[in-house]
């Protein structure tokens, strides 16, 4: 198969198994407590636009007459209804008392009443429309990056049912339980990478043999698995490897190999570079040990899992004055949008399932939520921090910033945000943060 069909497989996959239920627990926490904050959510989609099918709607239910009636999952209501709008309708008497709409029809000129039948559990009901709650449209849509959800009136607090006319404290909850869901996730996925097993010791693999090397000559192979060295076992990978073989030029070393289920041993003589170092002439990374792993116990891994994303963050954060230190440069800093994630995501996923370890994945999935939560905790526009940060204006002021000045702003900050997340998706297509080659 094609290098780049390769690499588009491996990213298309991981994509739907490993990024978007991250984005769909982001989403998830903002559907679950704008629900309870009895915010009226209009659809809750699986994927983003357009939409491919309609699930189901959820149940609903509307004021008539003054009488409850709950709209049952799947009604279909006519499309032009609204409050303030006249209807009849017959409504089934549950055992509990309530009521359950079965037929619903707006009032014209040329309606007639409806009648019953025999049946006591129905009764008719006729009036005004005075509360409409349509239930939840559950869509799957075409692009399978997690899921989105749309309430009504995100900044618009006319509407009653609308998010912006919640309290402060609901408001509040609603926005922050994406990034929250995210933040809470990251501590469950390295936790669980932890208890899932963590070699202590590496060997090498050999990924790449340069024509004409020492390597070649000695028969090494693109998926050799370097066990030792001289009889003595490799416990640190890679780097372990480069220093015994720098150390060596034009000596003979006796390498231990793994080699489709067998182990051999070849002998190779480095070359001398010009500085008068060993070169073996072969592109490497570690490979596990897995007869030396440790399994944390779920309070070991909890610890150790929440003190390595406490010290991502901090690193996260003290980034900027490394740049400007000099310390970092940009290009290892640069940011990276959903396809560089995805095609790091995706190699971790291939050597996870390689290593037949979980922890490669795991681990990355964890700093992956983290950076999603903290990212969208960011005090600019159209991101969650954004819209928390207006809260936060409101509750110093004593009254909130207009509504249509506050969606004007989130606007120009939504089209920022896109124009430069476009020039990076560009960046991480056309000069991509890993190279392919790594997929081979």
């Amino acid at each position: 198969m094609p290098l780049f069909n390769t690499v588009l497989l491996w990213v298309a996959g991981t994509v739907i198994v490993v990024l978007s239920p991250l984005i769909l627990l982001h989403e998830l926490g903002h559907f679950i407590f704008a629900k309870l904050a009895g915010v009226h959510v209009e659809e809750f989609g699986f994927g983003f636009p357009p939409r491919l099918a309609r699930l189901w709607t959820g149940e609903g239910y509307l004021d008539v007459g003054g009488q409850r009636l709950r709209i049952p999952r799947n009604f279909r209501l006519p499309p032009n209804l609204g409050a303030g709008m006249r209807v009849q309708a017959i409504a089934r008497r549950n055992d509990d008392g309530t009521y359950t709409l079965r037929r619903l029809e707006v009032l014209t000129s040329e309606s007639r009443p409806w009648l019953t039948g025999d049946d006591p559990s129905e009764v008719p009901v006729s009036g005004e429309v005075t509360t409409l709650e349509k239930g939840t449209i559950y869509s799957l849509n075409w692009i399978p990056l997690g899921a989105f959800v749309k309430m009504t009136g995100e900044e618009d607090p006319s509407d009653p049912r609308s998010l912006a006319a919640q309290p402060k404290r609901w408001r509040f909850a609603a926005i922050a339980a994406g990034p929250v869901f995210n933040l809470i996730a990251a501590v469950l996925l390295i936790a669980a990478a932890y208890g899932s097993g963590l070699p202590e010791k590496w060997w090498v693999e050999v990924t790449d043999v340069e024509a004409g090397s020492a390597a070649a000559e000695a028969g090494l192979r693109p998926g050799d698995i370097i066990t030792a060295v001289d009889g003595l076992p490799l416990d640190d990978g890679a780097a372990q490897l480069r220093q015994l073989v720098r150390a060596a030029p034009e000596r003979t070393l006796e390498l231990t190999i793994r080699r489709e289920g067998r182990t051999l041993t070849v002998t190779a003589v480095p070359a001398r570079t010009g500085e008068g170092y060993g070169l073996l002439g072969i592109y490497m990374s570690d490979w596990p040990d897995r007869s030396a792993m440790r399994h944390y116990s779920p309070v070991e891994a909890f610890r150790a899992g929440l003190n390595d994303l406490i010290e991502v963050t901090l690193v996260t954060i003290g980034l900027p004055m490394e740049i400007a230190q000099g310390n970092v440069s940009i290009e290892a800093a640069r940011p990276a949008s959903p396809i560089g994630i995805s095609e790091m995501l995706a190699l971790t996923l291939k050597r996870s399932l390689e290593w037949h370890l979980a922890y490669p994945i795991l681990n990355l999935a964890a700093i992956v939520s983290l950076a999603l939560g903290l990212t969208n905790l960011l005090p600019l526009p159209a991101l969650d921090g954004g819209r928390l940060l207006f809260i936060f204006i409101e509750a110093v002021r004593g009254k909130r910033v207009s509504p249509k000045h506050e969606a004007a702003i989130h606007l120009i900050g939504m089209g920022f945000l896109i124009g430069l997340s476009l020039f990076i998706m560009l960046l991480d297509i056309f000069d991509p943060i890993l190279p392919w080659s790594l997929f081979r």
